[in-house]
């Protein structure tokens, strides 16, 4: 008799036991109330594909799978730790096509095409409904004369930097469109005492680019930044995105090359800005808005830390609605793939919040602020927070 117990003891993967706890934290579901977008109908629909007798058409499959806002939650929520993010990311770089194609473009090209269609959506004729007027407005969000006006001026800091070398990691949108937001930051990091370096040549952090099923080009991306932070001689990376944060974590996971002990000093080199501009003492102006709310982003790395210091800085004046937060619609590549989806979680966002006339919602994640910039009433200005420093 065998004895040979491998196959009975090897560890099964988990499943998904529908039990709809993903169901009460998806944003897509919670906006459309269509359970074929929700995470276990896409890891059934997976199930099913792996079938070889099924009869679902591949590219109708494979369209609903990828309609995700890799935000994270559902993940978060499941007892087995499924995540429908990496599943969609997964089954996109399996099968490659033209909406993930373009997104790699956008992101790829963002130093030319962004600053090009902003200044070009000025002049774009106006569409009411549909898919060319949520892209148009999103473009028009990148525009650089929408942003918040100061109101908080830095009157002195804490010279807790001490020399120490650093560096701002400044992502996509900061680079091409709102510089103010890097220039803000250096200067902060500079009063506080820091040895600033220039920018060492740092891209995309490439999250996006992986959650697009782009795995090529996000990994070229990630050794381009990993090779400008050792040129720079590994400083810290001061960062005031939660996603560029987020993404920038998990490098510590991918094998990137890293030589001993590096992986370690990389994940210990991220610095959220938020912890260090608590560290000064600052004079709210008489033009702050009444009431500012505040959108935590769903790539919540330091997004916490965000809200503690504009809790501090702003006291009554900020509206954080506790503990619950939405998405703002705009994660993954849906912007692109469903803009009519990302625009109805948005709207959902929108009114949860409900900014009022003359109120400003400020966030600590450069997708979120041109999200909701484009979706917000013209009466409500929508930024980061770093555009209200002076």
């Amino acid at each position: 008799m065998s004895t040979d117990t491998t196959a009975s003891q090897a560890p099964r993967e988990p499943k998904c036991v529908f039990c709809g706890r993903c169901l009460e934290v998806c944003p897509l579901f919670a906006a459309t109330g269509k359970e074929e977008l929700s995470p276990r109908a896409k890891f059934a629909l997976n199930t099913a594909l792996d079938d070889p007798d099924h009869d679902i058409a591949a590219k109708a499959a494979l369209r609903l799978t990828g309609k995700c806002l890799s935000c994270g939650k559902c993940e978060k929520a499941c007892p087995n730790k499924l995540c429908a993010p990496k599943l969609v990311t997964e089954m996109r770089a399996a099968n490659p096509n033209i909406r993930s194609a373009l997104w790699g473009l956008w992101v790829g090209q963002a130093k030319v095409l962004w600053p090009m269609m902003a200044t070009l959506s000025r002049f774009a004729p106006h569409f009411r409904y549909g898919r060319l007027e949520s892209m148009l407005s999103g473009l028009k969000a990148l525009d650089a004369g929408k942003s918040a006006e100061p109101w908080v001026k830095a009157v002195s800091f804490q010279a807790c930097g001490q020399g120490r070398k650093a560096v701002v990691f400044p992502g996509c949108v900061a680079s091409h469109v709102r510089p103010q937001w890097n220039e803000t930051a250096g200067k902060m990091l500079r009063g506080m005492g820091f040895d600033l370096l220039p920018n060492p040549g740092f891209t995309c952090c490439a999250c996006t680019l992986g959650h697009a099923g782009l795995k090529d080009p996000q990994r070229q991306m990630q050794l381009k930044n990993v090779q400008a932070w050792r040129d720079a001689g590994r400083p810290e990376i001061v960062v005031f995105c939660a996603t560029c944060h987020c993404g920038l974590k998990g490098y510590a996971d991918a094998e990137l090359g890293w030589e001993l002990g590096e992986r370690e000093r990389w994940a210990q080199s991220l610095t959220p800005l938020s912890t260090l501009a608590g560290k000064a003492v600052y004079e709210v102006r008489d033009n702050a808005p009444a009431k500012v709310h505040y959108h935590a982003p769903c790539h919540g790395a330091g997004a916490g830390l965000d809200q503690k210091f504009l809790s501090a800085l702003l006291g009554e004046r900020l509206s954080t609605r506790g503990k619950k937060n939405l998405c703002c619609g705009f994660g993954g590549s849906l912007k692109l793939s469903a803009p009519e989806l990302s625009d109805q979680v948005a709207k959902r966002c929108l009114e949860f919040y409900a900014p009022g006339q003359g109120e400003l919602m400020l966030s600590g994640c450069a997708g979120c602020v041109i999200q909701l910039r484009a979706g917000a009433p013209s009466e409500v200005n929508v930024g980061h927070w770093l555009e209200i420093i002076s």
